[in-house]
């Protein structure tokens, strides 16, 4: 009888512990897609216009989007640009899909192995990936390599 229940649970043993290895869903859609901050899911094909923000601290990648899909947004929103630069002053038409990433250094990390925090504090970080630029030519020039 002992014999027996070992060989059970030897032949049992694979099958329980693949349940441990694989206890997340395969399917990368079985996840509910976050809504990014230009108000539609990340992953959502967007044209986008404005102009690179200026006040406070922020790069030449951010862009203050005053219009997605040709409406409005009322508020403007920034949003940091991935992949491109933005001249100073002057109005940008962008295409591309919002995306994410965490960023920093996660509170229970960095008090388990005093891993000192970074500037950027453990937070879900969404940007613009820019695949086109529509205007103007003279950013369009500059950009022609996005997306190869």
């Amino acid at each position: 009888m002992r014999h027996h229940t070992l060989r059970l649970t030897l032949l049992a043993l694979p099958f329980l512990l693949a349940g441990c290895a694989t206890g997340l869903p395969d399917r990368s859609d079985s996840y509910p897609v976050p809504i990014g901050r230009l108000g539609h899911r990340i992953g959502t094909y967007l044209r986008i216009e404005g102009v690179r923000a200026e006040a406070g601290k922020v790069g030449d990648s951010t862009l203050v989007v005053d219009t997605v899909n040709g409406v409005a947004c009322d508020p403007p929103r920034e949003i940091w640009l991935d992949n491109l630069s933005l001249p100073s002053g002057v109005r940008c038409q962008l295409s591309g899909f919002e995306s994410g990433r965490w960023i920093g250094i996660p509170p229970d990390v960095s008090a388990a192995d005093g891993v000192p925090q970074h500037q950027a504090l453990w937070q879900f970080q969404v940007y613009f990936v820019v695949t086109a630029v529509q205007g103007p030519a003279s950013l369009k020039a500059s950009a022609q390599q996005i997306g190869r």
